[in-house]
């Protein structure tokens, strides 16, 4: 491989040094040894940094709340809330990673609004942000997008990340747009708490189409062995799509309760079903139960 040109080498050597140099203040000030902080906005690799400091000192540790003390005092935190504004995606990425990162909450006026950005990479690091920063207001604004530009990956991952207790048990209660939500039964499974059962378990009896599928993967992803039941009775729904999630479901559930009724699957006009059928059994008899989750 060919050496790179001087000034080229120079250059990565002098941004290495600057970067090297931010991380030991960043330490320094974790370690309650320093309250001063000076970083190049400018340059988009002292996210990196930030987001490397502080997931090694945790989302709810004194050392984090010195950083951001130490942020605001040397108005550092007011350029990254100023930059979110800037034409530039490199700004508005840095800065978005940046308040994500230290978790500052006072920025979530600002974060909201890049959710809507035509370039994905901002909206991404947006998301990312307020997932991070987390509280009603975040949670708000990551539902609201949803619900304006539609579900997406990164939406509802976030959205099951930052959501306080109780959200989106909430908002399942409330009446929707259609494609909401199921991204909210989706969100509420990742969650694995238990005290959306009942909320999912309803749209399995009443929702509409990808509502019964998806609330049924989600019982499976939560562990609710009390909604067994009503998930075999989903086995012998009419549409493919809702008996594949049932016995994906029931698999994840390792309900052996059920083997007959999954046993069954192996005759039926669907080849996926009859496949999902197969695995369910193999988890069933094979396959161990995770245990549950701590907190649910």
């Amino acid at each position: 491989m060919p050496a790179a040109p001087p000034l080229t080498a120079f250059h990565r050597a002098r941004v290495g040094l600057r970067r090297s140099a931010l991380r030991r203040q960043l330490q320094a000030v974790a370690a309650g040894k320093s309250k001063q902080i000076s970083i190049d906005l400018e340059d988009s690799g002292s996210a990196a940094v930030v987001e490397e400091i502080t997931a090694s000192v945790g989302p709810e540790s004194f050392a984090l709340d010195l950083l951001v003390v130490a942020f605001k005092d040397s108005k550092a935190a007011d350029a990254v809330v100023e930059r979110m504004s800037s034409k530039s995606v490199r700004d508005r990425v840095t800065s978005a990673r940046i308040a994500g990162a230290l978790r500052i909450y006072e920025t979530v006026p600002w974060l909201s609004p890049l959710l809507a950005a035509h370039d994905p990479s901002v909206a991404d690091a947006a998301a990312r942000a307020l997932g991070r920063i987390g509280g009603t207001t975040s949670a708000s604004a990551l539902l609201f997008a949803i619900r304006r530009r539609g579900p997406s990956r990164r939406l509802i991952s976030e959205l099951a990340r930052g959501a306080p207790d109780f959200f989106i048990e909430s908002a399942l209660d409330e009446r929707q747009k259609p494609t909401v939500r199921p991204a909210l039964a989706i969100a509420a499974g990742l969650r694995r708490r238990h005290t959306a059962i009942s909320h999912l378990a309803t749209l399995v009896q009443r929702g509409s189409r990808r509502e019964r599928v998806i609330s049924c993967r989600a019982l499976g992803w939560i562990g609710a062995a009390t909604a067994v039941p009503l998930i075999r009775d989903a086995l012998q729904d009419r549409d493919w799509k809702i008996r594949l999630s049932a016995a994906k479901a029931l698999g994840a559930l390792r309900a052996s309760s059920c083997r007959t009724d999954l046993e069954y699957l192996s005759i039926d006009r669907n080849p996926r079903v009859r496949k999902a059928g197969k695995q369910a059994l193999y988890l069933i008899d094979r396959v161990p139960a995770k245990r549950p989750t701590r907190g649910a």
